[in-house]
């Protein structure tokens, strides 16, 4: 424990040299990261969306101290639990760059044992203070359960852990003949549902009004996030 403060330490002086050397000012790297407010956090997720989807980008350059001023720690200001889709990177979607997101991705983006500890550790340790499910159109793991659970066909291992985690959250969407569309908000609201339910981390959180759990859609052609 003594010489990771050591190494720590070491990282943030270093950054703090090659930023003076370059004649950046000491925090001008730095993400907005804990303190931010769930609601605040959330403004500004819509506002990188809004950027993003017309095309205007902010953070496109600057990578270089970025990376080197984080280097010795980070506070995301928001969770994002999303699909593994390749078309679907959280960061661009809304426009912000290295520090600003804790992601967590898997495919059909759900619940489980293994996300909710890392969604505990972006509250709880790094202080993000919002987490936003979002998932997506045409989502393929959605589909897949769905077309599982209509033709009553099992997925193939390992694969059936998805139907397996999804499932629940759209069969009533699947039994009543329902759209795609529709059993993919529903999958996001089943997992915004699960987070608190399974996590009592994260439901002492929303209790207490300092997390917000927040669901969402992305539209792969025209860019935008819907809140649900």
């Amino acid at each position: 424990m003594e010489s990771w403060h050591v190494n720590r330490a070491a990282l943030l002086a270093g950054a703090a040299a090659w930023l003076a050397a370059a004649g950046i000012p000491a925090g001008a790297a730095e993400p907005a990261g804990a303190g931010v407010t769930a609601d605040a956090a959330l403004e500004r997720l819509q506002a990188g969306n809004a950027r993003f989807a017309t095309g205007n980008l902010e953070h496109v350059s600057n990578l270089e101290e970025r990376r080197v001023a984080l280097a010795g720690g980070q506070s995301p200001y928001a969770t994002i639990l999303t699909c593994s889709d390749s078309r679907t990177p959280p960061e661009l979607i809304f426009d912000e760059t290295i520090g600003d997101l804790f992601v967590v991705r898997i495919a059909g983006n759900y619940v489980t044992s293994d996300t909710l500890a890392t969604i505990e550790y972006g509250f709880g340790n790094l202080g993000s203070n919002l987490l936003l499910v979002m998932g997506h159109a045409n989502c393929g793991a959605v589909k897949a359960t769905y077309d599982s659970i209509k033709t009553k066909t099992p997925l193939p291992p390992h694969l059936n852990a998805i139907s397996d985690a999804i499932g629940p959250g759209i069969a009533s969407i699947v039994h009543e003949n329902g759209s795609l569309e529709a059993a993919i908000k529903a999958n996001v609201r089943a997992q915004v549902t699960a987070a608190a339910k399974r996590s009592t981390a994260l439901a002492q959180g929303v209790a207490s009004g300092k997390l917000k759990i927040a669901g969402a859609t992305y539209n792969l052609e025209k860019g935008k996030v819907t809140l649900l």
